[in-house]
């Protein structure tokens, strides 16, 4: 078939006109092979070029090879050069193609011109295919011993290609020894540098394994060597002089006099216009004189003129990475560098990169003699066009405050700031007057005097408006308005989203009230009631603590939280001196452009095998600094004194029973398990902090400061977690060791909430949380977005030892943790993760499963967009969005809660704003609102919902009460529900019924609190509704979770009798509950015919969950090898239907380790399938191996490996199972 004529192709060779288009090349390339005829080589380049072309931009031609190996029998350079650059792409992809490549390579490194000699060797070395190496050997020493200096270039740097394909037969070939012949005797400076080059590499990585290449590596660094290149270092090209400038820096001299011989014959090379060679000269003179402490610094004296000269003259970029180097040496000595700061002024046309590295170095170089000049420049930058340069010489003006004596002048500049009426101006200075006023209280009438003028709601900025309040609360005697401005600040509490500035706000208005009591004592209540309903942790828990220390002692409060103070002497650096020093040992490098060491941002795959660092900076933390921290006092006090028990209250509230017959249930606190109790009790904040006070205390402060009502109770406490050795110690070593040995016990991957990924700006201070839970970081590193994190903790009661490696991904928000335990018991290795997952704020966890997929635009963009305009975004929203039967506010608003909780409220707020702009009189929405505020646990907007219904006319229902009922339950607020309860107990229209009782019924029951759920129950009888199937399966599913089983089995009779017919719940409580009596009893076995219908039971609801539960019980009951054997079978075939290798992999490795095998030929070829399906040869290779000790292959299953492998093309592997099939005598 003739190739199409040329007009009908595509004109560009980066687009081809279809799928036979490479058909077509193949044709042509054919005809074209072994043609000697005029112009064949014109056409060929035209062929060559669109093959190169395609391969350039993704498209495999691979199936060209060998056409394209055909055509390379020619004499024309080009057309070699391009067959070349297509061979070494496609070799080691199809290394049985690349050995017909050998043939003509080898014959071209014979060839009579040096450059198709030197091309065809670096080709053949590029192969990197390890079965091709034999033939590299003889190429590779004719090329270093070649006439042609090119030649010989080329080979030095392919006896490094050779040793990373194949070390052994490198350095059997003895080509080391020939490199460093060459390095010490050719003439050719290239050659000797490429030498130089490939043995430092060489000899770095056979140093630990072989004494003779480490006495070579240290030969490197000795006088005779370091003399023969510093004499011919003018000879060398630009990049070989850093070579050997960065050799030369390693070396150490015999005296001083041989330090001034080599600094002497460099000399020049610092007026060298290539500023690479110039930085390594810098270096060699650095490192040279670090023991003379004089000609150091004469050194820092002579380098200023070069460096400064760089920083002129070349790019933009350039200049950067050199002003990096200087910056560098300026922080380091910034007394040598004041007299020249106005080479560090800023121009207008310089990126803002450069403007803000010579910012931090006009800060370093301030001192008395050049301030005026330095702050007066840094004030002309703050009308800077450019916001974040004008930002960060507002900041510097502030160091240069912070770090001088006379700061006169300084203060009237900044508080020249606050009048130029811009916002970011004002944010920025006010940071900065709070630190002054903190080492300069002497200030402070001066300084307030400007502030008092400025109003809070001019100020947006959370930091700035944090250090207003502070200021506020701080100086509140000297500020006439201060009371008012932050009465005003609280009543907007809820506009206010950051953290930060409620906490202050909290703070302030305490010492405000401690300073100025009447007229604070209405912003403090409302501060305090505003705080401990808050979502946020940490306002919550300060509004508790102040709460409850006003409660104890005024006076002791007011020495807590407004002490004497002390002016701040020394602010805290950001970089330790031990990560500054490290940063300048890596001098001339990537480490002073980033400004951080370099195992901060090499992967491991740079670092080589994975290595502990005992100088591990700022991102380490040692094993003994848990002994520093100094437990802060705490006031001990008897729950029972501090709270309000529930039989109380209900005595108190004893008249309000409307003679009704039948009441909520009433029962002391301890009938409830620990974790409810402790939730009911934080409901009512009315303690007595030592016995001798009496309840009317809390009542009188309650009144003092406005609190008549129940307060927002605090999150239920998590469960106990595994306790832990406060003071673990491991050697890395030890570390390094276990993890090689032990297997993997639990991987869990993370999504991550936005706070989480902000919290990781700062590794530091998530390593100090780790290490407060007894979780120690014994290495660290990465760089953002990537970090990695190795963790160990050990067992208080018992020497057993946790390692943990934490992957972490900020872009993406995902993290990986992998746990190696001692003690292979998987539960304790899950309370460690539970541990864990205190330092890692995430969105949702997710066991051995795929990433859940976030579809709903709406949501992606609620989530990207600021608090700011969330309902502006709704607003935009077409009402087709949300009737489109794929919304759920459902799992937006559970989403929002996650990663922002005020989203979710002001998405709700917009939700009844719109109802109520609608006119809205319909009940059902109100009610579907009022159950979205129990998905986001927010009672006070449900309750906000509710007004707005009655102030709508809308006739409230029993239905609007369970509603509330069941938000206030679902948010752990019992008092609120229960006072719903009984107001529907006294209404006429909304009584409880059926669904009222069934609410509380079904909270016990998930809280496993039997005795309250019972109580519920015979209340709800008592009321004369009759049990449904949702009160059976509560009750049931709650007997069985408080291991009360004859009261589950008393149930189900009961509801059996009543002609109810169960679900599959509660069919699966039932079943658990009778595994359960008899395994806890010991005195009962089931058989292998029970455990196989068990397994078809979960295998029908898909629960492996409960499948590693009913494991873990019958480990515990020591039932029969064949049964056991049965559930871990049950267990992995599950897995490899779901496609979870990891799982499955686990699974397989737990039963082999406990005796056991696979018991039938359907479990091997489920757990083979997965394999194929995720197309996991290797692992499928693996997995092969474990068992072949321990089961024999069916014919079946050998068929299943053929028909896979022969589908997947895997001939190889294909071959290795027809010879077993042969050797198992199935042919």
């Amino acid at each position: 078939m003739a190739p199409p004529a040329q007009s009908q192709r595509s004109p560009s060779p980066s687009q081809p006109s279809g799928k036979g288009e490479v058909s077509d090349l193949k044709l042509q390339l054919r005809q074209h092979a072994g043609s000697r005829a005029p112009g064949a080589d014109d056409a060929k380049r035209e062929l060559f070029k669109k093959v190169i072309s395609y391969m350039t931009i993704g498209i495999d031609v691979s199936s060209l090879f060998g056409e394209m190996v055909m055509c390379s029998v020619t004499s024309d350079i080009v057309l070699k050069k391009m067959c070349y650059l297509y061979v070494g792409n496609y070799a080691k992809g199809n290394p049985d193609l690349a050995l017909l490549t050998i043939n003509f390579l080898q014959k071209d490194c014979k060839d009579e011109d040096p450059m198709i000699r030197g091309l065809a060797l670096r080709s053949l070395c590029s192969l990197r295919v390890a079965n091709l190496v034999e033939y590299l050997v003889g190429p590779l020493g004719s090329g270093l011993k070649d006439s042609n200096s090119y030649v010989r270039t080329v080979a030095a740097s392919a006896v490094l290609k050779l040793y990373h394909i194949s070390a052994s037969t490198c350095v059997d070939a003895d080509f080391p020894a020939m490199l460093k012949h060459l390095m010490l005797n050719d003439p050719d400076t290239q050659v000797v540098a490429n030498c130089l080059s490939s043995l430092q590499e060489i000899w770095s990585s056979e140093a630990s394994t072989s004494e003779e290449a480490s006495r070579e590596r240290e030969a490197l660094l000795s006088k005779p060597v370091i003399y023969y290149f510093l004499n011919r270092i003018k000879e060398f090209s630009e990049w070989a002089q850093c070579l050997v400038l960065e050799l030369v820096a390693n070396y150490v001299p015999s005296d001083n006099s041989e330090i001034f011989d080599i600094m002497n014959l460099l000399e020049d090379r610092l007026q060298h216009a290539n500023g690479a060679v110039v930085l390594a000269t810098i270096k060699v003179f650095l490192q040279l004189t670090l023991s003379m402490a004089d000609v150091h610094q004469q050194v820092y004296e002579r380098i200023k003129a070069p460096l400064l000269t760089l920083v002129s003259s070349g790019s933009q970029e350039q200049s950067y990475a050199v002003l990096s180097h200087l910056h560098l040496l300026v922080m380091r000595a910034p007394i040598l560098f004041s007299s020249d700061y106005k080479h560090f002024y800023c121009q207008y046309n310089e990126p803002s990169y450069v403007k803000k590295l010579k910012l931090e170095m006009l800060t370093a170089v301030a001192n008395e003699s050049n301030t005026y000049e330095i702050v007066t420049e840094l004030c002309e930058y703050a009308a800077n066009v450019d916001i974040p340069i004008a930002r960060e010489s507002i900041r510097a003006v502030g160091k240069i405050a912070l770090q001088q004596y006379d700061v006169n002048a300084i203060v009237d500049r900044l508080l020249q700031f606050l009048e130029m009426e811009k916002d970011y101006v004002t944010a920025e200075t006010l940071v900065l007057v709070k630190d002054l006023l903190r080492k300069y209280p002497q200030w402070s009438h001066d300084c307030i005097a400007v502030v008092g003028n400025i109003s809070s709601k001019n100020v947006q900025e959370p930091k700035a408006k944090a250090a207003l309040i502070w200021m506020l609360g701080e100086y509140s005697q000297d500020m006439h308005d201060a009371p008012y401005v932050l009465e005003s600040v609280v009543d907007n509490w809820d506009d206010e989203h950051s953290a930060e500035v409620r906490l202050h706000l909290l703070t302030a208005v305490l010492k405000c009230f401690l300073k100025r009591p009447p007229e604070t004592q209405k912003a403090l209540g409302a501060a305090l009631a505003a705080g401990l309903a808050d979502f946020h942790q940490d306002v919550h828990d300060r509004a508790l603590f102040y709460y409850r220390l006003l409660q104890y002692n005024v006076s002791v409060a007011e020495r807590v939280v407004n002490p004497p103070k002390q002016a701040v002497s020394v602010f805290a650096d950001t970089q330790s001196s031990e990560v500054k020093d490290r940063i300048f040992d890596e001098f001339n490098s990537l480490s002073v452009v980033y400004q951080k060491p370099s195992y901060m941002f090499t992967d491991k795959e740079h670092r080589g095998p994975f290595e502990f660092s005992d100088e591990l900076g700022s991102l380490s933390i040692g094993a003994d600094s848990a002994d520093n921290v100094v437990p802060a006092q705490r006031v001990e006090a008897n729950d029972k004194d501090l709270l309000l028990s529930t039989s109380e209250k209900e005595e108190s509230r004893g008249a309000t029973n409307n003679g009704s017959a039948y009441n909520a249930p009433m029962y002391d606190g301890t009938s409830m398990p620990t974790g409810a109790s402790q939730l009911q009790s934080e409901l009512a904040i009315s303690n007595t902090m030592v016995p001798s006070h009496s309840p009317s205390s809390s009542l009188a402060v309650d009144d003092l400061l406005g609190l008549g009502v129940p307060l927002a109770p605090a999150s239920p406490p998590p469960p106990p977690p595994l306790k832990l050795n406060e003071k673990a110690v491991l050697d890395p070593g030890t570390f390094q060791q276990k993890w090689r040995q032990l297997p993997i016990s639990l991987s869990q991957d993370y999504s991550m909430s936005p706070q989480g990924v902000a919290a990781l700006t700062r590794p530091q201070a998530f390593l100090r949380h780790m290490q407060g839970h007894s979780i120690h970081c014994i290495a660290s590193g990465g760089q953002a977005p990537n970090f990695k994190f190795f963790f160990f903790a050990q067992k208080a009661e018992e020497p057993s030892t946790f390692l943990v490696e934490c992957i972490i991904n900020t872009s993406s928000a995902e993290g990986q943790i992998k746990i190696k335990a001692d003690d292979q018991n998987r539960s304790l290795s899950l309370s460690l993760s539970a541990q864990l997952n205190i330092g890692i704020p995430q969105r949702s966890q997710r066991l051995f499963c795929d990433k859940p997929l976030v579809s709903n635009p709406l949501l992606i963009k609620l989530l990207q967009e600021s608090i700011s305009r969330i309902k502006t975004v709704l607003d935009s929203e077409d009402n087709f969005t949300f009737k489109s039967s794929d919304f759920s506010w459902d799992i937006l608003l559970t989403t929002l809660k996650s990663s922002s909780p005020a989203k979710a409220h002001l998405v709700l707020e917009w939700r009844l704003e719109k109802m109520v702009r609608d006119n809205e009189r319909d009940l059902v929405p109100y009610l579907e609102l009022i159950f979205l505020c129990s998905k986001v646990q927010n009672v006070p907007f449900a309750m906000r919902v509710f007004n707005s219904m009655e102030a709508h006319g809308i006739k409230l229902t029993s239905s609007v009460f369970n509603a509330l009922i069941y938000t206030c339950l679902s948010s752990g607020n019992v008092m609120t529900a229960l006072s719903l309860f009984e107001i529907m107990q006294s209404s006429e229209n909304c009584k409880p019924n059926s669904e009222t009782y069934n609410t509380f019924i079904s909270v016990y029951s998930n809280l496993g609190n039997d005795k309250a759920m019972q109580a519920w129950y015979l209340a709800k009888k008592g009321a004369g509704f009759s049990a449904d199937l949702r009160t059976y399966e509560s009750l049931i599913s709650g007997c069985v979770r408080s291991r009360n089983f004859d009261c589950a089995d008393r149930f189900y009779e009961e509801m059996m009798l009543s002609g109810i017919m169960p679900n599959g719940q509660i069919l699966e409580n039932i079943l658990r509950a009778f595994l359960l009596k008899f395994m806890m009893d010991g005195e009962w076995e089931i058989n292998v015919s029970m455990a196989e219908k068990l397994m078809g039971l979960y295998f029908e609801h898909g629960t492996v969950e409960k499948m590693e539960e009913l494991l873990l019980n019958l480990m515990n009951s020591n039932q029969s090898f064949a049964v056991l054997q049965q559930v871990h079978c049950g267990i992995i075939r599950m897995h490899a239907m779901l496609d979870r290798l990891d799982d499955m992999e686990y699974s397989v490795g737990r039963m082999l380790k406990q005796g056991m095998s696979f018991r039938c030929p359907d479990d091997i070829e489920k757990v083979v399938c997965a394999y194929f399906r995720r197309e996991a040869y290797d692992r499928l290779d693996l997995f092969l191996g474990h068992i072949k000790g321990s089961y024999k292959l069916t014919k079946s299953t050998y068929d299943l490996l053929v028909a896979g492998y022969r589908r997947a093309g895997l001939s190889e592997k294909l071959d290795l199972v027809m010879d077993g099939m042969k050797l198992a005598g199935f042919f």
